[in-house]
């Protein structure tokens, strides 16, 4: 049996708001899956999603929230996993670009920056979740990327305006971490059946390989390009994916 529109999304908004506030994700999908055979029985007998979760689907997404323990071993690596693959594209590039020397500045900023991200993903997510409207994901979403990016060309800017101390790596060992960290990734997504971001790693360096060594295109527009690609199949894989998780779910 497919479930309506209304229940579908609130299983949806239900299991995001539940993982943005660290909830064991095990935990979670059983409460999913066990809301998931109330609402069919409901529809089944011509019952609305409210006839579940009361007047405010909202309210009752908190309410299950607060029933359940924060996990910080789920929560540590869910942001270890997206702190991993966002530094990946950093570390690569610097890698691709023969630079084996971190400043100390650049570092601590990156990190800086990146836990303020997942900080105000979360926020957003959860706050997602919990809308009744129409929600402009794309514009929100796009924003908050695109300040993301623009405060990562901040710190690369001032960290080539500040002199700061400095970490060096010999060749080899910047080449066994950027293998190790390539090897992560790919074990992560083959665990998660998620391939998003060894695509999108794919698709950011393969055309500068490609433009740098084939057509000797300078560093900069090479680095644009790449870019633009990835974030173009990122942004359809995402979109692909939120509707085939939709599609999932409406499925009985």
């Amino acid at each position: 049996m497919t479930l309506s529109t209304e229940s579908t999304r609130f299983l949806e908004d239900l299991k995001v708001y539940l993982l943005a506030s660290g909830k064991n994700e095990l935990a979670t999908n059983e409460i999913v899956k066990e809301l998931e055979d109330h609402l069919i029985e409901a529809e089944a007998d011509g019952k609305s999603v409210r006839a579940i979760t009361g007047d405010s689907p909202a309210d009752y997404i908190q309410s299950i929230s607060k029933e359940m323990a924060f996990d910080p071993k789920e929560a540590f690596w869910i942001v270890l996993q997206v702190f991993l693959g966002a530094s990946s594209f950093l570390y690569l590039q610097n890698l691709l670009n023969g630079t084996t020397t971190f400043s100390i500045l650049l570092v601590g900023g990156f990190l800086l920056i990146s836990a303020v991200y997942l900080t105000t993903l979360a926020f957003l997510f959860r706050q997602d979740a919990l809308r009744d409207g129409a929600r402009p994901l794309i514009m929100r979403y796009g924003i908050h990327g695109s300040i993301h990016f623009l405060l990562i060309i901040g710190l690369l800017i001032v960290n080539g305006l500040v002199d700061s101390p400095k970490i060096t790596l010999s060749p080899s060992v910047s080449w066994m971490i950027g293998a190790l960290l390539i090897l992560w990734i790919l074990v992560t997504a083959w665990k998660t059946k998620t391939w998003i971001l060894p695509s999108a790693l794919l698709v950011y360096f393969v055309p500068q390989i490609i433009l740098r060594s084939v057509f000797d295109w300078s560093e900069l527009t090479s680095v644009l390009v790449g870019y633009a690609v990835a974030a173009i199949t990122m942004t359809v894989a995402f979109i692909r994916e939120s509707k085939q998780d939709q599609s999932n779910v409406s499925k009985h």
